[in-house]
């Protein structure tokens, strides 16, 4: 087989996995605080085993079978390398539910999950049985104070994140902030983690809205076409490798 399919099946292998990503940020387009992701890849240096021959002839053809042919000694390969997320702001939608926040610049809404503490830009909140704020997902939205028991009556969030129950400040939402270097780490069921999340100096909170998903639907469908193509590129380099590969083989008896 000719050894040039391999770097090409790895190139072939990433735009796969390029896709996968692209098809994972269309399929959130719509999922409130959702951040897209982007694939990063790296080259990889695959270095050439010399052969010994297969002949203990000092010279002629037998010294010729069985040693590496001529050319580069390395070749190069795509791996994938990491998975990089967006932390760019989305479109602030307006809900009309009171309970609903949605956070203008930097910050992350502290959540407490069975797991431990998650952060999430998810601002789509309701009550529970036991009147607790709680994600669409059941977990407690932390305070400043500790999880928050909104009490009956007409509820406002403040531009600081204050909860008002009827005139009353009932409790203030935990907003965290993370240095540019060390922001969170995606986690399950799309809350993010990290251990140097620190308090948000200046939060800016809008009661009754929520925080959109980042993901630019046209542009990822550009990409996801985009790479399609490059796959089957690498398709079509590989079959007309094998198919070089057929016709030296079957020509190479008329040759001789």
């Amino acid at each position: 087989m000719n050894r040039a399919i391999y770097p090409i099946l790895s190139g072939a292998l990433a735009q796969e996995r390029q896709m996968q990503v692209f098809s994972n940020n269309m399929a959130n387009v719509n999922t409130a605080g959702f951040k897209q992701d982007g694939q990063a890849f790296k080259a990889v240096m695959g270095r050439v085993q010399v052969a010994a021959p297969i002949f203990a002839y000092p010279a002629g053809l037998g010294q010729q079978i069985g040693v590496t042919p001529f050319g580069p000694a390395e070749r190069v390969f795509t791996a994938p390398h990491a998975v990089r997320t967006s932390f760019e702001a989305g479109r602030i939608r307006i809900t009309g539910n009171p309970l609903d926040a949605a956070i203008q610049g930097s910050g992350f809404f502290e959540i407490k999950t069975p797991q431990g503490i998650r952060y999430t830009r998810n601002g789509m909140f309701s009550l529970d049985s036991q009147r607790r704020l709680v994600t669409n997902l059941g977990y407690p939205v932390m305070g400043t104070k500790g999880e928050i028991k909104v009490p009956p009556g007409t509820v406002q969030v403040s531009s600081q994140g204050a909860i008002h129950v009827d005139g009353q400040t009932v409790a203030t939402l935990k907003v965290m902030d993370f240095p540019v270097d060390q922001m969170p780490g995606k986690h399950l069921e799309g809350l993010f983690a990290s251990d140097a999340a620190t308090p948000a100096k200046n939060p800016q909170v809008q009661g009754g809205h929520i925080e959109e998903s980042n993901v630019n639907a046209i542009g990822e469908m550009v990409k996801m076409l985009q790479g399609t193509r490059n796959y089957e590129s690498s398709q079509k380099l590989i079959q007309t490798l094998d198919h070089m590969a057929e016709l030296s083989i079957r020509d190479i008896g008329r040759v001789l």
